[in-house]
């Protein structure tokens, strides 16, 4: 019975995967897409629009902003997103770039906050927007303050896909760089996860020294030369310093 119950919730949530995917779609399209049965398909969108999480509108399906709902009180109980206070607004403001707040999640950094300075580039970044962890520079910070042996289960289980050209795909390499991001306290990634892009990211800690998330600016390559990343490097750490110290006090 329980196995049965586990393939209905996964195909449940493959439907709402493919709806928030495409934006849309009708039982047949769904049906074909996923291979499943038009029955099937019919029955768990059924089952979904009762409890207000599907829609339907001439016969065509699609997500509710009860997703939304689910994922701001999410949000709001994380202590790190608390804790953050008004750091993100700051940066913004100080660098005029691109600016996240992201945590690991099931073996992923997943967007938390952004703010966007007067001179930020569109990265179509928004809450719940997911990335491997070793192709962005605030995965590489999380990264590199896990043990190591939590390291390798995640490259196991997730591998080390090429984003980009300049994506790090060999484990041995990927370990030197985490050595080298905690000593010097932040990570920088050039256009290893969206090319022409440079980020520069600080872990984010608790006082038992357990990483809670990361600060992270994005800007383009062509403005972000080695001096400005020394500075911004000095921003996101000082912020996340802050958030550390505020940590204590959520």
């Amino acid at each position: 019975m329980t196995g049965t119950s586990n393939r209905s919730v996964e195909r449940a949530f493959r439907i709402v995967d493919e709806l928030a995917e495409n934006g849309s779609g009708r039982v047949s399209e769904l049906a074909e897409r996923l291979d499943m049965p038009v029955s099937t398909v019919h029955n768990y969108l059924q089952a979904l629009v009762s409890t207000g999480y599907v829609t339907v509108e001439d016969k065509e399906y699609a997500t509710t902003t009860r997703f939304l709902e689910v994922g701001h009180r999410q949000r709001h109980r994380l202590e790190v997103f608390k804790a953050v206070s008004d750091e993100l607004q700051d940066i913004a403001a100080e660098t005029g770039e691109h600016v996240t707040l992201l945590v690991e999640e099931n073996d992923q950094c997943v967007i938390v906050a952004v703010q966007e300075g007067p001179d930020a580039v569109n990265l179509f970044a928004y809450p719940g927007a997911r990335m491997p962890l070793h192709a962005a520079a605030p995965g590489k910070a999380i990264l590199a303050h896990m043990p190591d042996d939590r390291v390798r289960e995640i490259i196991d289980r997730q591998g080390l896909v090429e984003m980009t050209k300049r994506t790090i795909t060999d484990p041995d390499v990927l370990f030197e760089q985490l050595e080298r991001i905690s000593e010097q306290g932040y990570a920088v990634d050039e256009g290893e996860r969206i090319a022409g892009m440079v980020c520069i990211s600080a872990p984010v800690l608790d006082k038992g020294d357990r990483i809670r998330g990361a600060i992270c600016v994005c800007g383009p390559q062509s403005r972000i030369d080695e001096a400005r990343r020394e500075e911004i490097a000095e921003i996101v750490q000082r912020a996340a310093n802050v958030t550390q110290v505020n940590l204590d006090y959520v």
